[in-house]
């Protein structure tokens, strides 16, 4: 899993009172056009955002390290995603279920 297709997605709590500062953050840092940062939706839960990020593993890591050091991030989550696997490949490796 080192390609240009990893993808991750980072979930955000923000500060609270401070969204509208961290999307001016993000605007103002050119992260939606950054060609790591696929998607950014706001959320209600948890977490304000969730962030989707694609690349190769070490670039996905420099922009998480990124979205950390923003002064309005009070916490986040990443979710890396693996290979998907088929059913096939599921029953080949482990045998047919009865």
């Amino acid at each position: 899993m080192n390609s240009k297709n990893d993808r991750a997605y980072v979930l955000v709590e923000i500060h609270p009172g401070k969204e509208e500062d961290f999307c001016n953050e993000v605007l103002s840092k050119g992260w939606i056009l950054d060609s790591e940062v696929e998607r950014m939706d706001f959320v209600h839960g948890s977490f304000d955002f969730i962030i989707t990020l694609h690349g190769t593993l070490k670039d996905i890591d420099k922009k998480i390290m990124e979205i950390r050091k923003s002064p309005f991030v009070h916490k986040t989550e990443t979710l890396i995603c693996f290979e998907m696997f088929t059913w096939e490949d599921i029953s080949s490796q482990f045998g047919k279920q009865p």
